[in-house]
């Protein structure tokens, strides 16, 4: 009897003790997304699932297709319109408020949300992409970094690091790093979805005739826009790389019908000596063209990075990256 009081008088000292504990606070929302695969994330609007492929190709407001702002019941606010050179697309677009929180994308790192936030949402006749319900920007994601996972890590890779760059408003805005070329700054995005790099034909005269560029035989290609659009290439070959850090550009998928002619850049002929191993080019024709100063870089330019992180708070990008091969 006397054991049992002393430990029912036991557990009554020790019961206000326990009730005092602090409770643990809830995990913080995550402050990283880490994409893979598909790249696709979901999030609410107007509380239904949708779901979304980020890349940092896409700018200005995110582009949903047509039957989803149909369910939504979305009414314009504003219009939006998007030019592939000759070609126009038109739509509309509103406010709306994007909850992060609505679960696990594709990949590790999409949960849990950080919650409602207001984006700009826009939307054509036809949809802009049949891989997922729409598209965003990484500069509408409300996480302080972004990181897309190209491929396995390799073994010694070295970190290369850019200023981010952001350009145009709320209807134009890209992120990006910037090179100079010339006298002027080029904005260089980072595009892994495409193979190639990607550039239109006012730039390809303003770096052909600034870096000694000529298209190469037998290149003509195609390269497919948002919306399903198909705009033909033809590649270029550029004497004098264009350095981006460690990566040296020297090649691009030209869209040659696109806000003009690529009439500067030329033919490169068999045995062309501008492109002799050892050769010191110096061009000296005049810079020519209105570039919108833009490239895309694709997959083929990172083949040998496995991640490519987006620090939007430090205002960083980081390429993960082990030697090129020659």
């Amino acid at each position: 009897m006397l054991a049992r009081s002393l430990f029912l008088i036991a557990m009554l000292l020790l019961a206000p003790a326990h009730a005092a504990q602090p409770v643990a606070p809830p995990a913080a929302p995550s402050e990283e997304l880490i994409l893979e695969g598909d790249n696709i994330i979901t999030v609410l609007i107007n509380g239904m699932a949708v779901r979304l492929e980020v890349t940092a190709e896409a700018f200005g407001p995110a582009v949903i297709n047509p039957e989803v702002a149909a369910r939504l019941q979305l009414l314009a606010e504003f219009r939006r319109n998007w030019l592939f050179g000759p070609i126009a697309v038109e739509g509309s677009g509103a406010g709306l408020m994007l909850d992060f929180g609505a679960g696990p994308g594709t990949g590790p790192g999409t949960g849990p949300g950080t919650g409602a936030v207001p984006v700009p949402v826009s939307w054509a006749g036809q949809r802009v992409t049949e891989r997922a319900d729409g598209i965003i920007g990484v500069h509408h994601l409300p996480y302080a970094r972004v990181t897309f996972t190209l491929a396995p890590p390799a073994p010694d890779e070295a970190i290369q690091r850019f200023v981010l760059k952001r350009t145009g408003n709320r209807d134009t805005t890209r992120i990006g790093a910037e090179v100079t070329v010339g006298k002027t700054m080029l904005m260089m995005i980072f595009v892994p979805e495409r193979a190639e790099n990607l550039i239109t034909a006012p730039t390809a005269n303003f770096i052909a005739t600034h870096q000694e560029g000529g298209f190469m035989p037998g290149s003509d290609g195609t390269a497919l826009m948002n919306f399903g659009i198909e705009r033909p290439t033809r590649i270029m070959r550029i004497a004098q790389p264009i350095a981006l850090g460690e990566l040296l550009v020297d090649r691009f998928a030209v869209r040659i019908a696109d806000y003009g002619d690529p009439r500067q850049v030329g033919e490169i002929g068999e045995n062309d000596p501008r492109f002799e191993k050892g050769r010191i080019v110096v061009s000296r024709r005049k810079g020519r063209g209105k570039p919108d100063l833009l490239t895309r870089l694709g997959r083929d330019q990172i083949a040998h990075c496995s991640a490519l992180t987006y620090d939007l708070r430090a205002n960083e990008i980081r390429l993960s990256c082990a030697a090129p091969s020659d």
